[in-house]
């Protein structure tokens, strides 16, 4: 496949917080300045060093950003709740045992050295280990034990410097500097005394019960504005640990948010351990790559009640790792969906690059996304024309397709006296209307007649991972004869993105490809 595109978009110079966002992030974000990040990141680096010592042996490459984001997070008070979603005995348990151990130890130390930082640990860091049934929350509590009791744990808190100790050990392990350890349950039937904790800690978090962890739990690092760790493995069903996730994913698009959830399956696993990849191998053998054992366990997909739109391998392989944002095109015509911005939503635009002479025996087009512009909803309309203006300038358009729903149409009325030589399709909101445009992006997906840019550059940017991420929570819903899609009724989620796509594609179907349109040479094929 070839390319001949002048000009890329290396930057994310569209995409604008909202109002909202922007009071959001001015609000709960901890901004440190150069000297202070500075200081953190090399307490990080030596802490690194410990956790590596107290182990015996280093955390692998994918273990070590959600290792170093931990510390960092207790360090700078940032009150995180970190995800970690790690396939089947690959390690998310053991690092964060090597974690807690490291640091039970040399906070209390490091509170002398930096008390301005770390001076809430003068007397311990206090650890609560969760998780949803006695056995889990004792397997990783015992695996802290282990670390904090081996012989270099001790010999290390028999340095001079550090001078500490084992003091009690039974349910709660307790040092003489004062840091501690406590295992417990989430189970739903447990009755949880009011502890208070530093870091709190839960196990196989798909299993807890969701009103004990935002109830009874999440109050215990109130007073402290605790990090929480959650760590665990899709299932059939969404739980606090699924939605968490979501919500990090969402969260962590933000421009300068810090890393929120990890991820390894047991691809990344088995790059580094080739015990575990011949182990998987023999897995897949036995039980079948596809089967719900092995994409539970190992390739960390949820087998959800509730259908999804499309899944996150679909999403991977539609998308072109050669392809870059395409900032001009004139040499055939491109459509473009509008979705104008509702109350805290944004206005998305999407142009679309269609290969008009290609149709297969159905009709389908290969359809492939050339840029994303995002309008947050605070910028007020005036402005908004000038920029939708401004960006599809450097296009040949055959069709923009505009929402007509509330402000919609006023939008389409604008635009048609804006763009008086581009037609101008308005697309209804009711249920028939969004069924059709919903129903036959669907089938471009499952034809595999649609792709985006999904270069290394491109996968850096704002837009493109606020795309993949509201394609990844889109929800889908039969009602009667009409399909429907929209995001999750949860904080942050959105669906503009999609939508805009959907009204972009649904342009080049039987009822809305009004015109002949000529065709240039295109990019995305050989010339023979």
């Amino acid at each position: 496949m070839t390319a001949e595109i002048d000009d890329y978009v290396i930057d994310d110079e569209f995409a604008e917080e909202t109002e909202a966002e922007r009071a959001d992030r001015e609000a709960l974000d901890v901004v440190l300045d150069e000297f202070t990040q500075k200081t953190v990141d090399a307490i990080v680096d030596k802490l690194m060093i410990v956790v590596d010592e107290v182990s015996g042996h280093p955390l692998y490459p994918y273990q070590k950003p959600f290792a170093r984001r931990v510390i960092e997070s207790l360090i700078i008070g940032d009150g995180a709740t970190l995800t970690a979603l790690f396939s089947r005995q690959s390690g998310k348990s053991e690092t964060v045992a090597n974690v807690v151990a490291a640091c039970m130890i040399m906070f209390p130390v490091l509170a002398r050295v930096f008390p301005n930082l770390m001076g809430k640990f003068k007397e311990g860091l206090w650890v609560g280990a969760f998780a949803p049934v006695d056995e889990q929350a004792d397997n990783l509590y015992g695996r802290i034990v282990s670390r904090i009791t081996s012989e270099r744990a001790l010999e290390l808190m028999a340095d001079p410097d550090i001078q500490d100790g084992l003091k009690a050990r039974g349910r709660t392990l307790t040092l003489r500097s004062g840091s501690l350890v406590r295992r417990q349950t989430c189970h739903p039937r447990a009755i949880i005394e009011g502890r208070t904790y530093h870091l709190v800690l839960i196990d196989e978090c798909q299993g807890a019960d969701d009103k004990m962890v935002n109830k009874s739990i999440t109050p215990m690092g109130a007073s402290t504005n605790a990090t929480y760790v959650y760590t665990g493995t899709p299932t059939y069903t969404k739980n606090v640990f699924y939605r968490t996730i979501q919500f990090n994913k969402r969260e962590q698009t933000r421009r300068g948010q810090r890393q929120l959830h990890f991820e390894a399956d047991y691809r990344e696993a088995s790059k580094a351990n080739p015990n575990y990849k011949i182990h998987c191998e023999r897995e897949k053998f036995k039980v079948g790559e596809d089967s719900d054992e092995f994409k539970l366990s190992y390739r960390l997909i949820w087998l959800l009640e509730q259908g999804m739109f499309t899944t996150h391998e679909r999403l991977n392989a539609l998308g072109d790792k050669s392809m870059q944002i395409v900032k001009a095109w004139h040499r055939s015509p491109v459509v473009v969906g509008i979705d104008p911005a509702r109350k805290q939503d944004s206005t998305v635009v999407t142009v679309v690059w269609v290969d008009w002479d290609k149709p297969d025996e159905h009709g389908f087009f290969d359809h492939r996304i050339l840029n994303w512009l995002e309008l947050g909803g605070g910028m007020s309309w005036e402005t908004q024309y000038y920029r939708i203006l401004e960006f599809l300038g450097p296009y040949s358009l055959h069709a923009v397709g505009v929402d007509v729903g509330g402000v919609g149409d006023a939008v389409a009325d604008r635009l048609k006296v804006l763009l008086p030589q581009t037609q101008i399709v308005e697309l209804g909101s009711q249920r028939p209307d969004q069924s059709k445009r919903w129903k036959h992006l669907y089938q471009l997906i499952d034809r595999g007649k649609i792709s985006w840019p999904a270069h290394a550059k491109t996968r850096g940017l704002r837009t493109y991972k606020r795309f993949i991420q509201q394609f990844s929570d889109l929800q889908i819903e039969y009602t009667g004869p009409y399909m429907l899609a929209a995001a999750p009724d949860e904080a942050h989620a959105h669906d503009d993105y999609i939508d805009s796509l959907a009204m972009a594609c649904v342009l080049t179907n039987g009822e809305n490809f009004m015109q002949e349109v000529e065709q240039g040479f295109s990019p995305f094929h050989s010339r023979r």
